[in-house]
């Protein structure tokens, strides 16, 4: 099924939703509709506005009814009190993307037999460039990702928490990038100009890791010269010790998950 033909709801529009949204209606090619529940009712409401495809419903149960494929983007301790008395019938598909919140919590909750598929969608769709990491496979929801810049299915949902707790990681890294500024800024450069040198600086980084010719191991030898600099920061810092802290930490984050 195409994915312009298949009409997609989402109930809970927050960031996730908003960056589905938009990369469904900018990119090329003719845009699905798409039904938005009340619930985040400003950013549905903006939403509307600025795509002709895209109307708010009445309510959840609206939401459902008008799709074929619905999107499950509560607040995970939200979840009962959203989806408590919703009737979804077996020809839909229900995707979820509730960090932590495994498919047979879904059913359960929902009371359906329809497929259920998890999904841990990124901001970057809204720029279609995200690989959305999808359990089970499913045609419909594996061809929706892939246009919004990759699908990667798994087979199980103890692969899937290990991609989850990847995913964990993402505001340390930009915690990182602001620990750098901040540090040079302490050394009398202005904030702006330690703000633009170190973005400039990794959003190159960012683009060398679309050479896929080259593993990850390779592109940090290929940043660094032996005892130089790089090298230096890299085995001072972030030494033997702190690549086994990361891992500890990784550990017990996909034990929780499990």
């Amino acid at each position: 099924m195409e994915v312009a033909a298949v009409r997609i709801g989402i109930v809970g529009v927050g960031e996730i939703g908003r960056a589905i949204v938009t990369g469904l209606c900018e990119g090329d090619g003719e845009a699905p509709q798409v039904f938005l529940s009340p619930r985040g009712a400003r950013v549905a409401a903006e939403l509307a506005e600025r795509y002709e495809s895209v109307r708010v419903c009445a309510g959840n149960q609206d939401v459902i009814d008008n799709s074929d494929l619905v999107i499950i983007a509560v607040r995970p301790h939200d979840r009962h009190e959203a989806l408590a008395g919703l009737r979804v019938d077996d020809d839909k598909i229900v995707v979820n993307v509730m960090g932590g919140v495994a498919n047979d919590d879904v059913r359960r909750t929902l009371g359906t037999g329809a497929p259920v598929v998890r999904a841990i969608p990124l901001p970057a769709v809204r720029e279609r460039r995200s690989v959305t990491v999808t359990c089970p496979s499913h045609p419909v929801v594996d061809a929706l990702f892939a246009t919004l810049g990759g699908a990667l299915p798994v087979a199980d949902e103890a692969a899937f928490n290990v991609f989850s707790a990847l995913t964990a990681t993402l505001s340390t890294h930009y915690a990182y990038l602001a620990t750098l500024s901040s540090w040079a800024a302490g050394h009398g450069m202005s904030a702006a100009d330690a703000d633009r040198y170190v973005r400039g600086l990794f959003e190159g980084v960012g683009r060398s890791l679309g050479d896929e010719s080259r593993s990850l191991e390779q592109l940090a030898a290929d940043h660094e010269t032996p005892k130089g600099l790089n090298e230096r920061v890299r085995t001072t810092w972030f030494d033997q010790a702190g690549s086994d802290s990361l891992r500890a930490t990784l550990d017990a984050l996909l034990a929780d998950l499990k």
